[in-house]
């Protein structure tokens, strides 16, 4: 499938569940702006507004969690507006700092509609999941979206008797296509760093001289000094700006050109090579938008594979590897189908 078709293809999938829910002129918190450097969430952020603009909501609060306000939420959103909450892949334990913020909204916005954004769910504990059940049956106007089949089946045991749940691809692919920069490498390797990565099969550990020709690495989780300095800003005005209408307006702008950065940054390293290898989830969805092929492998518990295989299979820039010697050959493929 070509990228156009794919990327337009997988806006109406998730617009086809979003407008039940959402409507033009309706009034719109969104909580927590991805206040860190990891650059795969604000492209999710950025796809986000993007639909809300593109639906006519009316964003009227935005916060990252230390400025979590649920009284003024409730003042400026109303009786008819909606609380959303950032997608992404933290619904659950594996980043408990999000699911504590979520958990915290539920309890406090009772009686608010919430919709959470598409969101990978992942717990290994169960109290947490007990936690997480009673807080949503409690609360009774939530929204869950799933943007992977493993997902929805976990989330409809869970809490499938508590709150609607659908399946719906990434938010980031409202970013749409965007342009790469001239490549400076034959390849790039972006490397995931953190816990998600995947033990000794993770691409960090793949040497660098078993792939053809040139190749430069790199993870996306440092934050350069433009970024930080509006991030700083961010977190300085947050509380105070949101006390008033104008104010609140000027927070919308700085988190979306924060998050603008942080995709100029990702636009740069993926750039670099004229094919990727990387095992982020949104590394993959922003070679996608940038046209570039690419060789994926997993993260520790199969979230990207399940990603892959439920919405971006069809791509012909994009294709999977099992282990290190797959994506070697597999590399060689892409750059060959590259210069072609």
């Amino acid at each position: 499938m070509k990228q156009m078709e794919l990327i337009s293809q997988l806006q109406k999938n998730a617009g086809e569940v979003l407008d039940r829910y959402i409507q033009p002129g309706q009034k719109v918190a969104v909580i927590d702006f991805p206040h860190h450097a990891n650059a795969g969430d604000s492209y999710i952020w950025l796809g986000q507004i993007a639909y809300l603009q593109q639906r006519g909501a009316s964003i009227e609060y935005i916060c990252w969690h230390e400025a979590f306000d649920p009284a003024l939420i409730r003042r400026v959103i109303g009786n008819d507006g909606l609380v959303l909450f950032h997608g992404g892949g933290n619904f659950g334990d594996r980043w408990p700092e999000p699911h504590k913020l979520r958990l915290k909204a539920l309890r406090e916005l009772k009686g608010c509609r919430m919709l959470q954004f598409p969101q990978t769910v992942r717990f290994d504990n169960p109290a947490n999941i007990a936690e997480t059940q009673q807080a949503i049956r409690e609360h009774g106007q939530f929204v869950l979206l799933t943007r992977d089949q493993v997902s929805d089946r976990q989330a409809r045991e869970y809490f499938g008797d508590s709150c609607a749940i659908h399946l719906s691809p990434d938010m980031a692919f409202f970013i749409g296509a965007v342009t790469p920069q001239r490549p400076q490498s034959d390849g790039f390797v972006l490397a995931r760093t953190d816990i998600e990565a995947a033990g000794a099969g993770a691409v960090r550990h793949l040497p660098l001289e078993r792939l053809p020709g040139r190749w430069l690495s790199d993870d996306w989780l440092a934050s350069d000094w433009f970024e930080q300095k509006l991030s700083n800003q961010l977190c300085k005005f947050n509380t105070r700006w949101n006390r008033h209408a104008v104010g609140r307006k000027l927070m919308v702008g700085l988190a979306n050109m924060t998050a603008q950065a942080r995709l100029q940054r990702g636009i740069r390293l993926l750039s670099q090579g004229k094919v990727v290898l990387t095992d982020r989830l949104h590394a993959h969805i922003l070679c996608l938008l940038l046209n570039k092929p690419h060789v994926v492998l997993d993260n520790d518990y199969g979230k990207i594979s399940t990603f892959h295989q439920a919405w971006t299979h069809p791509s012909e820039i994009a294709v999977f590897a099992r282990d290190f010697d797959d994506a070697v050959a597999k590399v060689g493929q892409q750059e060959a189908a590259a210069v072609a």
